[in-house]
């Protein structure tokens, strides 16, 4: 472990680690079988605020082959896997026998360190720094525990490790506060957005199912045997991988197939003008495909949605459309309990869309691409602001434990 090391005040020690902490026991719940335990794996972390966010109960019985990590009062865990590695935080509430994630190293203070101190110094950049080169692993990419505490920690007296703790719960607890605020901001700024839109298409009385205005095709998986390759050929592959959150596709890691493989299955196609879904995996993503994929296949995991008359619907209206809560709650995607594996195309076919003329179509989209823009605009402002602060933050953990604070 490569370290590079600053020079600490007076009074100030270098220790690993290992030297800071006690040794910690595993546990196996499932000898409890109905025994109730608080479950903490990698989800119930807000990596954002290193707070314990949803612990879950369950009985031994129904626990996890990876429910084992012994946790109490004042432990910090720390998620050893990537890309969860900043997934951190300081146990400060008392649960009914928890027990973590063996995805987590559990760090107990001993009498070198208080818990809160050590929880600080491992959020900081300069720890992450130290365990990147032990960060290995192909599939599964994570740093052992023992790697993990070889990285060193400056240690000062416990009377100046309480004064810096009590420094940074002052100054970091408003700087959260402050972002907490602007990540509001954004989601109220999503919320009217959304109900500007919902509200356009709620105020449409005629109505016209997808399946009589467009042609609705699936994509093709690849024949047997057969695997999609990074070399570049005319044949490009999409994938719902490459299907983002803005509509559209991305290009940073287009896959391919060859001639032949194309010649087998040139038929699933999709084109610039086409509008794509996805109906498994991640459900209900839809967008635009770009002039450069123009022609591509497409995966079965996606539909396209072929417009049969272009002078009855727009394509980006039908887009708009596919962004609404209505869109959501006939497509069945609304409902979040029960995990629906695919979303049919007869399904897909039967969803009624709010239809009015092709000139009235084209000024709605014109009116929410406005407010889209001027939300957009403002939520990048709002994102600098929540940069900054997180700049910010880096900045005075960086000072404390240098003894600068």
């Amino acid at each position: 472990m490569e370290q590079v090391l600053y020079e600490l005040p007076e009074g100030w020690e270098w220790h690993k680690l290992a030297e800071a902490v006690e040794k910690t026991e595993n546990l196996n719940p499932l000898k409890d079988t109905n025994k109730l335990w608080t479950y903490i794996d990698i989800s119930s972390v807000d990596r954002n605020r290193f707070t314990i966010t949803e612990p879950k109960e369950i009985l031994g019985k129904d626990a996890p082959s990876r429910a084992k990590k012994q946790i109490q009062l004042n432990d910090v865990i720390f998620a050893t896997t990537r890309p969860n590695l900043k997934n951190i935080a300081l146990v400060r509430d008392e649960y009914k026998s928890p027990v973590a994630s063996t995805g987590f190293c559990v760090l107990r203070a001993n009498e070198k360190v208080l818990p809160a101190y050590l929880f600080y110094f491992v959020t900081t950049d300069f720890v992450q720094r130290q365990i990147e080169p032990y960060v290995g692993g192909a599939s599964y990419p994570a740093i052992t525990d023992g790697n993990l505490k070889k990285a060193l920690i400056p240690i000062p007296s416990i009377d100046e490790q309480k004064r810096i703790v009590e420094k940074l719960d002052a100054l970091l607890t408003r700087i959260d506060t402050a972002i907490e605020h602007l990540q509001e901001s954004i989601t109220l700024k999503s919320s009217l957005l959304q109900s500007a839109l919902d509200g356009q298409f709620a105020a449409i009385t005629d109505r016209m199912t997808i399946e009589s205005l467009t042609e609705v095709k699936g994509g093709k998986r690849l024949p047997k045997g057969e695997k999609l390759s990074d070399e570049v050929t005319d044949h490009p592959y999409i994938r719902v991988a490459d299907f983002t959150d803005k509509g559209t596709i991305d290009l940073s890691d287009i896959k391919y197939i060859s001639k032949e493989i194309h010649e087998q299955i040139k038929r699933y196609v999709i084109s610039k003008d086409d509008l794509y879904i996805s109906i498994a995996g991640t459900i209900g993503k839809t967008g635009f495909v770009p002039p450069e994929l123009d022609g591509a296949n497409l995966t079965e995991n996606a539909a396209k949605l072929v417009i049969k008359d272009k002078q009855q619907l727009d394509l980006s209206y039908l887009y708009l459309f596919t962004l609404t809560s209505d869109f959501s709650a006939q497509a069945g995607l609304a409902t979040k309990t029960v995990a629906q594996p695919k979303l049919a195309l007869t399904r897909l076919s039967k969803i009624e869309i709010p239809m009015c003329s092709l000139e009235e179509q084209k000024e709605l989209v014109e009116t929410i691409e406005a407010l889209k823009s001027k939300t957009h605009n403002a939520e990048e402002v709002l994102l600098a602001k929540i940069e900054d602060l997180q700049s910010l933050k880096s900045s005075i953990l960086d000072s404390a434990f240098k003894g600068l604070l």
